[in-house]
């Protein structure tokens, strides 16, 4: 028998930079290369709310991903206020959502908690993960870049993981929602670019540093998050279409 296809749109929140973006490709691009190869089911849409494209209804896809962003969720544009409304109908349809960075971030704002700048700083390079599922590894490095975080978690969310730099970094909903504050998608060499791209701007130059060494004393492995994420959308989504 078959496997049904499922459709998943990849809702863009932020473009890679100029400079960057030949080499590495867009962040939809990015995601879709990560997960792909351990969701075979799912054929993947890019819609670029950022630069203006309009959400789709929701029923519209099976399920939903959120990228990054360099923009920070309680700027409120129109755009992230449409996605909060957004993300609320999600919730009413259970329809599954799956929410990176910004993603994780704009998702706890618009289900009760609190998104906001950290005191902790910023977080760049590669940080060891702890996790507290039995679907993921015990601890697990990740990559990162951030300096705001999810300073309440939502009513309806619970804590699965997380690094001694941010506390809830990985939440799981009570419906089919999940987020994570790190860049399970980034490869090591996009990273490195970041780093070395903003030391001594956006980023202080200890920062930098501090980044660039993690990345090289860090191995990060991506495919067990990318084979948790995959089996949240086909449990949902089979659970779903089972219904109808």
């Amino acid at each position: 028998m078959s496997q049904k296809t499922l459709r998943i749109c990849i809702l863009e929140n932020g473009v890679t930079p100029d400079d960057l973006i030949d080499q590495f490709g867009s962040y939809p691009m990015m995601i879709e290369n990560w997960l792909a190869p351990f969701f075979p089911e799912a054929t993947f849409t890019y819609l670029s709310l950022v630069q203006g494209e309009a959400l789709p209804a929701p029923q519209a896809f099976d399920g939903y991903i959120l990228s990054g962003s360099k923009y920070s969720t309680y700027e409120r544009s129109p755009w992230m206020l449409a996605l909060i409304e957004f993300l609320l109908q999600l919730r009413e349809e259970r329809c599954p959502v799956f929410g990176i960075c910004f993603g994780h971030q704009i998702m706890a704002d618009a289900y009760g908690g609190l998104n906001a700048k950290s005191a902790a700083g910023w977080g760049v390079g590669a940080q060891q993960y702890e996790y507290e599922t039995p679907e993921l590894p015990g601890c697990a490095a990740a990559f990162v870049f951030h300096q705001d975080q999810v300073q309440q978690r939502p009513p309806e969310a619970r804590r699965i993981g997380g690094s001694s730099h941010c506390k809830n970094g990985v939440l799981a909903y009570s419906f089919p929602a999940i987020s994570v504050q790190y860049h399970p998608e980034f490869t090591p060499e996009y990273t490195q670019a970041l780093a070395r791209k903003f030391r001594g701007g956006l980023l202080p130059e200890a920062v930098s540093l501090r980044a660039l060494d993690s990345i090289d004393s860090l191995p990060v492995d991506p495919s067990p998050v990318a084979k948790w994420v995959a089996e949240f959308f086909r449990t949902h989504l089979g659970t779903k279409h089972g219904n109808r």
